[in-house]
């Protein structure tokens, strides 16, 4: 259950910005979700799950934040960069 109705975030994050790897599914969606709960803006980076990756963007929108989905390997110096670069630039 990633979305966790009963816990009420204290704003812990607010403002921040968290990359979470693997954001697209499981542990990763529950992590995104959870954080957008306690005031943090995502950025989801995932493999080709597409569709997972926008159910979790829709999810912690629903939370009232912002969500940057990017696909590619973090396996990938190069991509990282760019991810990196990609938050940078939508988040400051």
């Amino acid at each position: 259950m990633y979305d966790a109705p009963f816990y009420r975030g204290s704003q812990k994050l607010q403002d921040k910005v968290a990359i979470i790897t693997g954001g697209d599914s499981g542990i990763g969606r529950a992590v995104a979700v959870l954080f957008a709960r306690e005031g943090a803006d995502v950025v989801v980076l995932h493999l080709a799950e597409k569709a997972d990756a926008a159910v979790t963007k829709a999810a912690v929108e629903g939370e009232g934040r912002q969500c940057l989905v990017v696909a590619g390997d973090v396996a990938k110096r190069a991509f990282c960069e760019k991810a990196v670069a990609r938050t940078l630039d939508a988040f400051g």
